[in-house]
């Protein structure tokens, strides 16, 4: 997996590229946790080249999700493809994100 991070303004954008799946986190761990030690505010998770994602991805980004809740900080999800809609529903893990169909909007969502 590959991660990208990329500032929009006052927003971090971080897109990762591959399944979130057991043996393939490691590089998204260490970048949300890296955001996470500099008081990242605001973060926007885009999710559109994640195809799939396994028991440990989602493990991951709750994790990191309560991590940054617990400090005031922000994570979004945005562009989220369909079959990890479609996991994130089934496990009832959806409703503890904020998702927004794109990046534009889920940075306008901080406005």
């Amino acid at each position: 997996m590959r991660v990208a991070v990329n500032q929009e303004g006052a927003v971090t954008l971080v897109r990762p590229t591959g399944p979130l799946i057991t043996g393939e986190l490691d590089e998204m761990d260490q970048q949300l946790l890296q955001l996470f030690n500099q008081w990242t505010k605001r973060l926007i998770v885009n999710m559109s080249q994640v195809a799939f994602v396994d028991s440990a991805g989602l493990e991951l980004l709750v994790c990191h999700q309560r991590q940054f809740d617990s400090h005031g900080l922000i994570i979004k999800l945005c562009s989220i493809t369909e079959t990890t809609q479609k996991i994130l529903t089934l496990t009832r893990l959806l409703r503890r994100f904020d998702t927004y169909p794109d990046t534009s909007t889920a940075i306008r969502s901080f406005l």
